[in-house]
């Protein structure tokens, strides 16, 4: 008989039965564990066995020996039942719930004989064993050790002393940068996992015993790394969700934020920046394709970044109304651009962005001036010739700038900028460029097959003298 604990096994077991239940996602779905093993097992409370039985709440703690819990083995059925107490807390129930299910896919029931695990039915020396088996199972299989250890090096949280207090946060990471928030290790598994304080204090003592048995033993942890978390920071105010590194909410400007489950929660789309800083893809069309240092989108004319109103050297997502840094409006919020993006990404989602815009126009790379006229397909032009000499189209797709105005009210015409033949704006400044305005370029809404913004226009008639 053996007396001694073996905690290599149920961590494999704990990993096995999240890989056969598809489990995808923390905290996990102890309803989804149970639907997969049906034939195995099924899961009922301590109410609804007094309501059959006319028992007590009482006679079910002496009956089972225990407050929280038990499973009982069903004779010649080979089914088992998870019995818990509905008075506990859910987080409570939960680690109960697991714990029992350890009992069940260990195998302690077969080993024994026993249908009820109880202290004075197999001896204190053997039920701790069990126990003790059991509860490395549920805390595997709540919160692995794999998934803790990361979510910790995510926060910069390591082990600085042997002291119970001795999970500090050591250093900064992307997700705590600028996180004024104090958090300790147990708080976050405790909420990223959704387990009691108790819990997650347990799984904070014996972590390096569990890593330490994966990495010793033939233990594979690959199966389950594809599990995600639900848990992350949230404004407490508005509920948003915190973007990695920003110090104020995106939505409100707050800077306070907590770390927990909100399946209520919103959240902006992970649309990248490229190395220069500019929304890549534009998040209004999908165009990729920029010059370095290109402001706006040559195809829709958006701008390719959401600055600070109050310090532009602060950049922020393209839906953000406050700045990740200082809570100051952002250039968008408020403005049509931030109308049109909103508008397009209800329209795609994260990273759908079919379009390609190919240009058939021939030009010289070096001047930007076309090989043939895309107006009328005149090849023929003189070394010098800026126009064309059959319908006069400018051969360089310059914008068409407006004016600029000097401190005495005096206004001049701006430089135009030279632009690629098939941009539709220009980069610089934003304006429409000749091809554009001349309907030789379609609209990104018209390439989509979307119908064209509706443009109020002036309210009343300009030739009417009021």
């Amino acid at each position: 008989m053996r007396l001694y604990p073996d905690y290599q096994q149920p961590i494999i077991e704990a990993l096995i039965v999240l890989e056969d239940s598809g489990i995808d996602r923390f905290p996990v779905n102890l309803h989804a564990i149970q639907k997969q093993f049906r034939n195995l097992f099924e899961i009922r409370s301590y109410g609804s066995l007094m309501e059959q039985s006319g028992k007590s709440r009482e006679d079910c703690f002496k009956l089972f020996g225990s407050e929280d819990g038990a499973v009982v083995s069903v004779s010649g059925y080979g089914k088992y039942i998870i019995y818990y107490n509905e008075k506990m807390s859910k987080r409570r129930t939960r680690f109960t719930i697991a714990h029992e299910m350890g009992h069940i896919f260990l195998g302690h029931h077969d080993e024994y004989g026993k249908s009820i695990l109880a202290r004075g039915g197999i001896g204190k020396i053997l039920y701790d064993r069990l126990e003790k088996e059991a509860s490395c199972f549920a805390r595997n299989l709540l919160c692995p050790a794999y998934h803790v250890e990361k979510l910790l090096e995510s926060h910069g949280i390591t082990k600085a002393s042997r002291k119970k207090d001795g999970w500090v946060r050591t250093k900064w990471t992307q997700i705590t940068e600028n996180l004024e928030t104090i958090f300790h290790a147990e708080h976050l598994v405790e909420s990223a996992f959704d387990v009691s304080t108790a819990a997650a204090e347990a799984r904070m003592i014996f972590l390096y015993t569990d890593l330490n048995n994966c990495r010793d033993y033939p233990i594979d942890s690959e199966s389950t790394e594809h599990i995600k978390h639900a848990a992350t920071w949230y404004c407490s105010h508005c509920g948003w969700v915190r973007l990695p590194g920003s110090s104020h909410c995106f939505e409100c400007g707050r800077k306070q934020f907590v770390f927990m489950i909100n399946t209520s929660g919103v959240s902006y789309r992970d649309l990248g920046v490229n190395t220069h800083t500019q929304f890549s893809p534009c998040p209004v069309c999908g165009n990729e394709i920029f010059s370095e240092d290109a402001g706006y989108c040559r195809i829709c004319g958006n701008p390719l970044s959401n600055p600070c109103t109050h310090d532009p050297t602060h950049l922020n997502h393209p839906e953000a109304k406050h700045c990740y840094a200082c809570g100051k409006p952002t250039a968008f919020k408020d403005s049509e651009y931030h109308i049109q993006i909103k508008q397009s990404l209800e329209k795609y989602t994260e990273g759908d962005f079919s379009m390609i815009y190919k240009s058939e126009i021939k030009y010289d790379r070096n001047t930007n001036r076309v090989k043939e006229c895309p107006r009328c397909q005149n090849e023929e032009f003189s070394a010098d010739a800026t126009y064309c000499r059959i319908c006069g189209l400018p051969l360089v797709n310059n914008c068409i700038p407006g004016q600029w105005e000097d401190d005495y009210g005096n206004s001049y015409p701006r430089d135009p900028h030279v632009n690629l033949p098939d941009s539709r704006f220009c980069e610089q400044c934003g304006e429409p460029t000749v091809y554009f305005q001349n309907k030789l370029l379609k609209t990104y809404r018209e390439i989509l097959g979307l119908p064209e913004a509706e443009d109020d226009g002036d309210e009343f008639d300009s030739d009417i003298p009021f």
